[in-house]
């Protein structure tokens, strides 16, 4: 079992990664261009695969994700915008927690 130190560091690469990507997809679906929202689309599935069934990044994805393929643009990017900001409260999160680890293990 990974350490929980290298449990946040792995998650938060994930959340970091599902933001660039939602950051993106906010984008193009604000401006109205589908081109490659398909290929977005998968890159957040598989981030979302990698992660555990009630992790709570998990579902903020499947979420953005979901809305993204059933929705109009406008209500979708609403939906995208609404995650992309939780993951960025989420990063900050395990920002924060990363630090007070290794604080902790610098004393």
């Amino acid at each position: 079992m990974p350490a929980p130190l290298e449990q946040m560091l792995e998650e938060l690469r994930k959340a970091e990664q599902a933001l660039e990507l939602l950051v993106e997809l906010e984008r193009r679906l604000a401006a109205g261009d589908q081109a490659e929202l398909d290929g977005y689309l998968a890159h957040l599935d598989q981030v979302a695969q990698s992660l555990p069934e009630p992790d709570s990044l998990r579902l903020l994805i499947e979420d953005a994700v979901g809305s993204a393929r059933t929705r109009g643009a406008i209500k979708a990017g609403s939906d995208v915008s609404r995650s992309r900001s939780a993951i960025e409260g989420e990063i900050s999160t395990l920002r924060g927690a990363i630090e007070g680890v290794q604080a902790r293990s610098d004393t």
